[in-house]
């Protein structure tokens, strides 16, 4: 085999492996010139930090990654942002607002079954109307822009590649794993933890494929992070939410409260999470596509 055909095929596309290579290094790349710029201008670090602060890094990683997508696509695919379910219009307000609302609801079962189940409770938080504007708008912008990035990454690109490289059911999998595994340097990461996460993760990969939308992943995992953050003041992923409207307090065995990981891990959690994505994976609970679907059999051909 010649360098050239270990590169490219015989139709002179790039082989998969080295899209999902250059991806990886070029991301990787992002984040070091993030860290390394943040330090050089003398930027506080994670425990100084400020929720204005929390947005600019946010901000800094998701354009520097959102960039290195959209180059990717074009060199190795000549297509635009579209072909991950990326589209800049008004047709991307609905769907993420419909994800936003999805995500929250397993949230809300997770403390009501708390409540009920006598090993929750709920009390006032301490958001207040001051800190609207400081902590709770930058708050939910680095959220959801956290959530941004984490879901063109690995529903987007990373799914829509795998599936050329073999099927969408692979490609689900393969995305759900890493989405866990990805979680594992979270403080109290334990095994219960990024099982839950993975199995969240390939139902989230399986909605992609179906409704070929990258805005309702994106609304989902701001909907859960928000939700149980700025509302509840869960523990998230082994991280105390420094402000919240009200707090809500899980106090049992480790496989109703998560332990050290906080509630994702919990078993209750994973019930709710799964009923959600299987309900609205079974009724189809999301809007029409606009266009053809980013990953699956129905997907534009990336080797034109």
């Amino acid at each position: 085999m010649s360098f050239a055909t270990l590169l490219k095929t015989r139709d002179g596309e790039w082989r998969i492996v080295w899209r999902i290579l250059a991806m990886f290094l070029l991301v990787i790349a992002v984040m070091f010139v993030v860290n390394v710029g943040w330090r050089a201008v003398g930027l506080p670090g994670q425990r100084d930090s400020t929720p204005w602060h929390f947005m600019l890094l946010a901000t800094l990683i998701t354009v520097g990654v959102t960039a290195v997508l959209v180059f990717l696509l074009r060199v190795f695919e000549r297509r635009g942002p579209d072909a991950i379910g990326l589209t800049f219009s008004r047709q991307a307000v609905l769907p993420t607002l419909i994800g936003t609302a999805l995500g929250a609801i397993p949230i809300l079962l997770i403390v009501v079954a708390a409540l009920l189940g006598g090993y929750g409770n709920v009390s006032m938080g301490t958001m207040s109307l001051g800190m609207l504007p400081t902590v709770l708008l930058p708050m939910l912008i680095a959220g959801f822009l956290f959530a941004a990035w984490e879901e063109l990454v690995l529903r987007g690109y990373l799914l829509r590649q795998l599936s050329i490289g073999s099927n969408p059911a692979v490609a689900v999998v393969v995305t759900g794993l890493l989405f866990g595994l990805l979680h594992a340097g979270n403080p109290g990461a334990n095994w219960q933890g990024l099982v839950y996460t993975a199995i969240g993760g390939i139902l989230m990969g399986w909605l992609m494929v179906r409704s070929g939308s990258l805005w309702l992943l994106i609304g989902y995992h701001f909907g859960w992070n928000a939700t149980a953050y700025q509302l509840f003041g869960l523990e998230l992923s082994g991280l105390d939410a420094d402000a919240s409207f009200l707090i809500a307090t899980l106090d049992g065995s480790d496989w109703l409260t998560g332990g050290s990981y906080g509630f994702e891990a919990s078993f209750p959690a994973v019930v709710a999470e799964v009923a959600v994505l299987l309900a609205v994976l079974r009724f189809g609970l999301f809007p029409p596509r606009s266009s053809a679907p980013a990953v699956g059999p129905d997907a534009p051909d990336a080797r034109r």
